[in-house]
């Protein structure tokens, strides 16, 4: 049995309507301009704001199911609660539903250095998940949730779906 991650983010990511979430050169945040690579900015730190997406569960997917998403801020103290919502979508079935399968979530500490790599993990329930489903999703901060004191834009460098084989 292999562990394995994949990365989530495709042409179809999206960050929701209300401005609070987008993406920037993370050059614009960082001091200084070497990486200039595109990172997602969760800027509102007093609502709940989201990243949409889809994914394809890989063939060899037997369970284990997380979700990992890889992040940082500029402070070093408060919490950042991040969610994830998701509905696995079958052949045969309707990708035109309301509900997710299932809400996730996870509370994770400041980094303790500024701008320092952090992973936030967050375990998904691995049952409903089969291999070749499409996995339709929304990646949360929860600003709104007294538990998420992070006073700063939580920027994430990538979402990887883990999983393992046989």
């Amino acid at each position: 049995m292999a562990t394995h991650k994949i990365g989530v983010f495709g042409w179809g990511t999206v960050p929701d309507a209300t401005g609070g979430v987008f993406f920037e050169l993370y050059s614009t945040k960082a001091t200084n301009d070497n990486w200039k690579r595109l990172v997602c900015i969760f800027n509102d730190t007093a609502s709940d704001i989201a990243l949409h997406g889809g994914f394809t569960v890989p063939q060899n997917y037997v369970g284990s199911a997380s979700v990992i998403a890889t992040w940082t801020a500029i402070i070093t103290t408060g919490s950042f609660l991040f969610g994830f919502d998701y509905r696995p979508v079958a052949l045969t079935e309707s990708f035109d539903q309301a509900t997710a399968v299932q809400s996730a979530s996870v509370l994770v500490s400041s980094p303790s250095a500024v701008n320092l790599r952090q992973d936030a993990v967050i375990g998904l329930t691995s049952a409903c998940i089969v291999a070749g489903d499409e996995v339709e999703f929304f990646f949360t901060r929860k600003g709104t949730n007294a538990s998420d004191t992070g006073a700063s834009a939580a920027i994430l460098f990538n979402l990887l779906f883990g999983y393992t084989d046989v």
